[in-house]
């Protein structure tokens, strides 16, 4: 084979493989900048770089020199390239400001259900002091149900629980930085029937499950919905 017929063959083959890496580099870079600004904000950048695409395009096919032509597109590239690297040097904002907010109400929770003194009876005169009822079980089901997470996934994707009694999962959460959580749904996208508090990775923490009828039910991480789920059977 010469070597003309040799260079249009790595120059075929080579092309369609650089401009397909540079594509990726490109969405990559401009995901890390969607993911940095704060959610409000993402359509309208989004929007800003699609009109500034669009424009440095137009402007690019007037341009009859080929240094000019080769100048813009340089500078759009560099912008959305730039723009990637400091998104992923500032880090996901959105993510984590969600997960402080649920923190925040979880930990308020508690307060505003705290019940007062004044709801505790008060014994009749000649009377000993009232009798406390005795504490509910913490685990009526028996032995807790283990769950773990692990690279944004959990290790199990069917939960079996005992029906008509509370129960225990006991959540462990190996991911590093990383908020997880268990909730029970009446199916996907359905009604709550059971909200896991929010724990930041390395943590390990026991959900107190009330009773539930017997079925089939949905459960996910309310930090990633759509790849941490599996089902729950009560019986």
């Amino acid at each position: 084979m010469s070597r003309d017929a040799r260079s249009r063959v790595i120059l075929g083959a080579g092309i369609p493989i650089a401009a397909l890496l540079f594509l990726g580099l490109l969405i990559l870079a401009f995901s890390r900048i969607l993911l940095a600004v704060p959610v409000t904000l993402a359509p309208w950048v989004a929007l800003l770089f699609a009109t500034n695409i669009l424009v440095g395009c137009a402007l690019a096919a007037m341009i009859p020199s080929r240094r000019g032509f080769t100048f813009l597109i340089s500078v759009l590239v560099a912008t959305i390239v730039i723009g990637g690297v400091v998104g992923v040097v500032v880090g996901e904002r959105p993510v984590h400001s969600l997960v402080e907010e649920d923190e925040h109400v979880v930990g308020e929770a508690p307060k505003e259900n705290a019940p007062s003194l004044s709801d505790e009876p008060v014994p009749a005169e000649g009377e000993g002091p009232a009798e406390k009822p005795p504490p509910k079980p913490g685990g009526g089901g028996g032995a807790p149900v283990p769950i773990a997470a692990q690279s944004f996934a959990f290790k199990v994707s069917e939960l079996s629980l005992p029906a008509e009694t509370p129960s225990v999962i006991a959540f462990d959460n190996q991911d590093q930085g990383v908020p997880h959580n268990v909730s029970i749904y009446t199916s996907q996208g359905g009604d709550p029937l059971f909200e896991g508090e929010i724990v930041t990775g390395p943590a390990k923490i026991g959900y107190q499950i009330p009773q539930m009828a017997a079925g089939e039910y949905f459960f996910q991480c309310d930090v990633h919905p759509t790849t941490m789920t599996g089902t729950v059977t009560v019986a």
